[in-house]
């Protein structure tokens, strides 16, 4: 039954209508047929490390993280930003296994992307997912994006490789621990930035303020911040980061879901698009 239920579930997300972005209907059309082969893919053949998405051969590390980022970034397209240019300049920090590079790659073909993932096991795939669907104009990096640089602890849990939940703060994921190379952003921001993607579990407000103490931040045109709230519970910041991005110029959108009924230092994603007010797209 619960094998039914889950099928349902899946159906209905496949077939209902990719709203709110400007996609080609035959692009939805595949995306939402490649949905549906991923999923009776983990059904009938639940030892593959393997999926073919939208014309992509993906390797994945766990088939649940897998199917979560494609939900997210393809049926909800929260990553979809519009821009003139056909070839952006993109920063995508918290890569994972590139699910969000093969995104960009899809809209924008030509684009140039800027790829940081810190995770041994994700980036493993991230690479190899690079590598095989022969993308070019795509550098990865296997770094933390942080405040410093050099060697700083990053937290994983090692039964769940290539967790969405890696992070560079312990509270996020109390599991075990290992040293990976951090870098600043603002070292690789010279020029300007058509989008910045940051998912980096709890380090999204050091990053941001970094790029604003180096003065990098005119240099950013839209970016999508998931923001990531309570992780430490008694720890209310939100206010700082937004105030960041308003001195800066930048103006905001914020979604986020919340469940009922409400309940004090529940953790909470928050996902902020923030785009320069004098930027047109």
């Amino acid at each position: 039954m619960k094998r039914l239920i889950d099928n349902i579930y899946h159906l209905w997300d496949a077939l209902r209508e990719i709203r709110g972005v400007n996609l080609p209907k035959d692009l939805k059309r595949k995306i939402r047929r490649s949905y549906l082969r991923a999923i009776f893919l983990k059904r009938y053949d639940s030892q593959s490390s393997m999926v073919n998405i939208v014309g992509y051969r993906v390797k994945f590390c766990r088939y649940r993280t897998f199917s979560r980022l494609f939900k997210a970034i393809f049926l909800n397209q929260i990553y979809h930003f519009v821009t003139d240019k056909a070839n952006p300049f993109i920063i995508d920090c918290g890569s994972n296994i590139g699910m969000s590079v093969l995104y960009f790659k899809m809209i924008y073909p030509d684009s140039e992307i800027l790829a940081f993932e810190p995770d041994r096991e994700a980036y493993s795939c991230l690479e190899t997912n690079v590598r095989l669907n022969e993308l070019k104009s795509i550098e990865t990096i296997k770094k933390a994006i942080s405040n410093k640089e050099g060697r700083i602890d990053f937290w994983f849990d090692q039964e769940n490789p290539g967790s969405l939940r890696g992070s560079i703060i312990r509270e996020r994921m109390p599991k075990q621990r290992q040293e990976v190379e951090a870098a600043c952003l603002s070292k690789y921001i010279d020029r300007e930035v058509d989008f910045l993607k940051t998912d980096v579990e709890g380090a999204e407000r050091d990053i941001i303020e970094e790029l604003s103490n180096e003065r990098k931040l005119h240099y950013i045109k839209q970016m999508i911040i998931e923001y990531h709230h309570h992780i430490v519970k008694d720890t209310d910041v939100f206010s700082r980061i937004l105030r960041i991005l308003e001195d800066a110029g930048f103006g905001y959108q914020i979604e986020s879901g919340l469940k009922r009924p409400l309940k004090r230092q529940r953790f909470q994603d928050i996902l902020i698009y923030a785009y320069q007010k004098d930027y047109t797209a």
